[in-house]
């Protein structure tokens, strides 16, 4: 799922669905994930929106596929994240002032690193 050409979530679904070994039908990928056929069908051709986040992570282990990859395609949050944001009323304020914090990216993926560093494996 590079950046070359930017593929929509359906087609991304659909192309990997058809790609694992062996291929798999529409309707057992569907059963896997545990959605209607019909609904996953209009999903691929982006006839409807992605499903919720534990589907698209659900989707993303079945496939093989990187689930931070296809949350951000699909437009979701992950679910851990989402837990997390709910799990402490000081995770909303924590996110505004690091939005309005002014930080370039780069800065960002600085104070990510170092927070990994200082964690004991």
């Amino acid at each position: 799922m590079g950046e070359e050409t930017k593929k929509q979530f359906g087609e991304v679904i659909r192309q990997a669905r058809r790609d694992v070994r062996p291929p798999m039908s529409l309707r057992k990928f569907a059963d896997k994930v545990g959605m209607a056929p019909a609904y996953l069908s209009k999903i691929e051709v982006n006839q409807d929106r992605p499903p919720s986040a534990d589907k698209v992570e659900k989707m993303a282990e079945i496939l093989g596929l990187d689930k931070f990859e296809l949350l951000k395609l699909a437009n979701r949050v992950p679910t851990e994240l989402a837990e997390a944001f709910h799990k402490d009323a000081r995770a909303p304020e924590f996110m505004r002032v690091a939005m309005d914090s002014g930080l370039t990216p780069a800065q960002l993926q600085e104070l990510i690193d170092m927070n990994k560093a200082k964690k004991p494996k």
